[in-house]
């Protein structure tokens, strides 16, 4: 019965946050991308799943409006971050997310009509924000992983050291052979289970760099591929929401 009313807590708390029902409809909005895909020969259901996608979309960007003055204060709050890496990297990537969803706010008027522009023209800048924000996460992502590796190393190290300095030569040895063999995928192992936000964070933004790179025609991604990385990083985003303790903080 606790079980049950947990989750039921935990739905009614996710689907309270505009985060959630952007992370949600995001979801349904790739997995019907991949689904028409697979349909095409279909051509009936497959307009229906195309206007749905469509209407999922829609819905999205009507959440996120005023979005990106949201991005603009996390930008300025992490200028206090201390680590040089760390708070470049994110200050950058909140301020280019922020005028992702600024020029993608004007994609959204144009679509219900109210103005009139080049569509065309506002989706590559919008989506030059996107992969720019991307590559900085990837960065982050990348200089995160380096040290904690390191540290890793460092922590494995110090436990062989320890152990030769109470068994003697012989257990030294035998440690030696063991971390040439098994060493370096212990480490990686160990770091992705003791930080899951961060791995989970690499995979997200690896399967999003597609999304604007298409959009740009540096990729020809299939519609196929597109809908299967995108049902990826919702699947991530909706996670993260539903259990804040895996996302990536700051």
């Amino acid at each position: 019965m606790s079980t049950s009313s947990d989750f039921i807590t935990g739905i009614i708390k996710f689907g309270g946050q505009t985060n959630g029902r952007d992370k949600f409809f995001r979801l349904v909005q790739y997995s019907v991308k991949l689904i028409w895909w697979n349909l095409k020969n279909k051509n009936d259901l497959v307009e229906k799943l195309k206007k749905l996608e469509s209407s999922m979309s829609m819905t999205r960007k009507l959440l996120r409006m005023g979005k990106s003055l949201d991005f603009i204060q996390a930008a300025l709050k992490s200028l206090h971050i201390k680590e040089d890496v760390i708070r470049w990297t994110v200050t950058l990537s909140k301020i280019s997310q922020s005028m992702f969803l600024l020029f993608d706010h004007i994609i959204y008027f144009h679509n219900l009509g109210i103005i009139k522009t080049d569509k065309a023209k506002w989706s590559k800048i919008s989506a030059q924000f996107w992969f720019f924000s991307l590559a900085l996460n990837l960065t982050r992502n990348f200089y995160d992983i380096t040290n904690l590796v390191k540290l890793e190393m460092s922590k494995q190290q110090k436990r062989g050291n320890e152990m030769q300095y109470s068994n003697g030569e012989t257990t030294a040895t035998y440690n030696g052979r063991q971390t040439s063999n098994a060493g370096a995928l212990s480490v990686v192992v160990q770091c992705v289970c003791d930080n899951k936000p961060v791995f989970l964070d690499l995979v997200k933004n690896v399967s999003d760099l597609v999304l604007p790179l298409n959009t740009l025609g540096k990729v020809n991604a299939s519609t196929g591929v597109q809908g299967s990385l995108g049902i990826i990083s919702s699947m991530i985003g909706v996670a993260t929401v539903w259990n804040p303790t895996l996302k990536l903080v700051p």
